[in-house]
């Protein structure tokens, strides 16, 4: 039986569809928060007990005296009301033990779930679940954590009919809401061995990068490798999984309007010993971190103060869990949508840089329709011709003159070609501050824009540029300016660059602006809602959330035409699908960034087989395709264009706009060499061989690619580039690879007698 019961809480369902474009104010409580005081209501607590526990028990809820039970036949939650910590624990055997939520309140007090007398389930016993947008019912619960001698702390959970994960968000009462916090624990971990997978697993735990600059991989750490006392970290969602078995735990935040999610752990004998999901990632001491932070995460406060809403999974196979978490985001902030293929065509970034000019550009046009278009390079009858940075080389003229020329071209079979230009909304590149701000009618100057720190200074720069503060009216002024301007030229494709300034942590114009998240959510509902209808909005420098404003993001930022290396390379952006592939079309059209032929062009490929690994990985990792070699005067580029891209099977794959997934998970830092899609018939497999120098046979089993070929008595396979068949595989395929060789096969397994 029962002790305690509370008022009932409002249905409220986080799956539910929401506006493209969130709103930035604060949240409107729609919570009742006048719970019974405990001290004060046990004669009514006990009139109602059995009452409330019979309706929960309907709904997946069971209170009895010493814990709380919810449940929905995949997972249970026991809610351990002595101790007031949760244990989650699903029918595959995962489980998560000791879950407590945290917050670190302004006034330097912490709030800790299991440190509070009294832990009371509330819920509203006539309401029912609805359906959601991933095809689930959901049912809602709150555990109001109580006190007399502090503020209540609230854990709000959703559990979903047939589904193997739930959703956990904490909440500030009103009076702790006022004072606000920096840093607000959803989910906390503190026992060691608290994670447990199936036995003897040997666990692995992802490293995601907030965004896309300076070249940060993701990591597929060894929990065995994390050293005593050593932290890991991590941005917005991470897997624990092992990879031999596959079977792992997803947690990550799914919702993305106010605060950078922070992931860290620590392990000790191969398990971990703390796990922590909060709202409030940044770098106080002034060395920069993942989110190129100066100063301390904004204060969140307010009527209204709730933690990162965060998505725990469990499933059989980790892959399966981050393409869920990234269906659920898809579900709770759409993608921006694009009806057209993945877009193609030409960039002139890598091939010119700052010596980019009206010749050139044309050129490298008409080099595409005479040449390519006619060995199928092309989509939708449509081909870009993208000026990148530097274009202001060109004079308005000029610009006016090669847009209209761009305009006017045709292919003989009637693709017609459209131009793009590049912006960089939220930096400013002059340390001239006195400089008036486009757009404004001399009302402001660049000074007055400047993202500031708490003391007034501005911020130091970034990549070489000073923060803007998207809220400054100048800035939205200046925003709106430059966007009419591409629109009057006729600009067809935009490419913005450097966004993660406009997410800095910072003090921002407008006081209703508390976090970096929110300003950039700001910032790029304008330009997504001004543009976004109507012109292809590519994101180059950029969180990985918040989602929903750009048709298309960078999965790497500056990656060219070389198979190996550190940084810019064909490895490295492969780095980013390994463990990044779940993004296409759930977040965005994964862009693989430019595909760069011929050395004369920077980083290009150094032979025509480095530059088919290329192109390969651009199909494989969503299809969108933009050359930038040097067509315009370097005959080795043009050269290795015309074989690299004589493909017309590879283009028809890539149209299809679909992102392979690894095959392995244990690769640390480094790119797998193996990836899969299913196929009409079969099974595509892409092998990548990342040597530039040395040759390598590849082998891997069949049940490691799908587990029908394993049962298979021979597999056929062919390479889908050239058509030509291969020896049949029996338990294993085999791959040799020339240096920098990569190859496309199809795997179909033989019928059965």
């Amino acid at each position: 039986m029962t002790l305690t019961v509370a008022s009932p809480v409002e249905k409220r369902n986080i799956f539910l569809p929401r506006t493209k474009h969130p709103d930035h104010g604060p949240r409107k409580s729609s919570l009742c928060i006048s719970a019974f005081i405990l001290a004060r209501a046990y004669t009514l607590v006990a009139i109602f007990a059995c009452c409330a526990a019979a309706a929960m028990a309907q709904s997946g809820a069971i209170v009895r005296s010493d814990e709380i039970l919810l449940r929905n036949g995949l997972l249970s939650i026991h809610y351990h009301r002595q101790a007031g910590v949760m244990d989650i624990e699903w029918k595959d055997g995962h489980k998560l033990l000791g879950v407590t939520s945290e917050a670190q309140l302004a006034d330097g007090r912490s709030l800790t779930s299991d440190a509070y007398a009294h832990h009371i389930l509330e819920a509203a016993p006539s309401r029912s679940a609805t359906s959601d947008t991933v095809g689930a019912a959901a049912h809602e619960y709150t555990i109001r954590n109580t006190d007399p001698e502090k503020p209540a702390l609230l854990q709000h959970i959703w559990i979903y009919d047939g589904k193997p994960w739930i959703a956990i968000e904490a909440e500030l009462s009103p009076e702790a809401g006022v004072i606000g916090t920096r840093h607000f624990d959803t989910v906390v971990l503190k026992n060691p061995d608290a994670v447990r997978l199936k036995q003897n697993a040997a666990l692995r735990i992802l490293h995601v990068p907030f965004d896309n600059d300076m070249w940060f991989r993701f990591d597929s750490k060894a929990v065995a490798e994390i050293k005593p006392g050593q932290t890991f970290t991590g941005e917005e969602v991470t897997a624990i999984y092992d990879n031999g078995k596959r079977d792992g735990i997803v947690l990550g935040s799914i919702a993305h309007n106010t605060w950078k999610t922070a992931i860290e752990a620590q392990a000790s004998d191969g398990h971990l010993s703390n796990l922590k999901i909060y709202g409030g990632i940044s770098s106080p001491t002034g060395i920069r971190t993942d989110t190129h932070d100066t100063i301390p995460h904004g204060l969140v406060h307010g009527a209204r103060v709730v933690s990162p809403t965060t998505f725990v999974g469990s499933f059989s196979d980790w892959r399966d869990g981050m393409e869920t978490y990234g269906a659920i985001n898809a579900a709770i902030h759409p993608p921006l949508p694009w009806a057209a293929d993945p877009p193609m065509g030409w960039n002139s970034w890598a091939a010119y840089q700052d010596k980019i000019n009206e010749r050139r550009t044309l050129e490298a046009a008409t080099f595409l329709r005479n040449t390519l278009v006619p060995l199928g390079y092309g989509r939708s009858n449509v081909l870009y011709v993208n000026l990148d940075a530097f274009w202001t080389n060109l004079d308005a003229v000029q610009l006016a003159d090669e847009v209209a020329t761009i305009h006017n071209m045709r292919g003989k079979d009637g693709t017609r070609f459209e131009p793009g230009i590049y912006w960089t909304p939220f930096a400013y590149w002059s340390d001239d501050f006195d400089a008036f701000v486009e757009g404004t009618g001399m009302k402001y100057r660049y000074r007055d824009i400047l993202l500031r720190a708490p003391d007034g200074s501005v911020l130091p720069k970034l990549d070489g540029g000073w923060p803007i503060d998207p809220t400054h009216p100048g800035a939205k002024a200046r925003t709106a300016f430059y966007l009419q301007h591409f629109e009057q030229l006729g600009f067809q494709y935009l490419k913005i660059d450097f966004l993660s300034h406009g997410a800095l942590e910072g003090v921002h114009y407008d006081p209703a602006i508390q976090t970096g998240t929110e300003a950039y959510n700001l910032g790029m509902k304008q330009i997504a809602d001004t543009v976004g209808t109507h012109m292809f909005l590519s994101l180059s420098i950029a969180p990985l959330f918040p989602s929903g404003y750009g048709h298309a993001r960078r999965l790497s930022c500056d990656t060219k035409g070389h198979i190996d290396g550190a940084e810019q390379s064909t490895e490295y952006m492969l780095n980013s699908l390994t463990y990044g592939w779940w993004t296409n079309h759930n977040l965005y059209i994964t862009d693989p960034d430019h595909v760069v032929l011929g050395e004369k062009a920077d980083q290009g490929a150094r032979s025509i087989t480095e530059g088919k690994s290329r192109l390969l990985s651009a199909v494989i990792a969503g299809g969108m395709i933009l050359d930038s070699s040097a067509l315009s005067d370097d005959p080795q580029g043009r050269a290795f264009a015309h074989d690299v891209y004589d493909n017309r099977a590879l283009f028809a794959l890539a149209r299809e706009g679909k992102s392979f997934r690894p095959i392995e998970g244990d690769t640390g830092t480094r790119a797998a060499n193996a990836f899969l899609l299913p196929s009409a018939d079969g099974i595509y497999l892409a092998v990548f061989n990342y040597d530039a120098k040395q040759a390598q046979t590849i082998t891997i089993p069949l049940n490691r690619i799908d587990a029908s070929l394993a049962s298979a008595k021979e597999v056929s396979v062919v390479n889908v580039a050239t058509k030509q068949a291969l020896p049949s595989a029996y338990g294993a395929v085999t791959v040799t690879l020339l240096p920098a060789e990569s190859k496309l096969l199809e795997l179909r397994a033989a019928r059965k007698d």
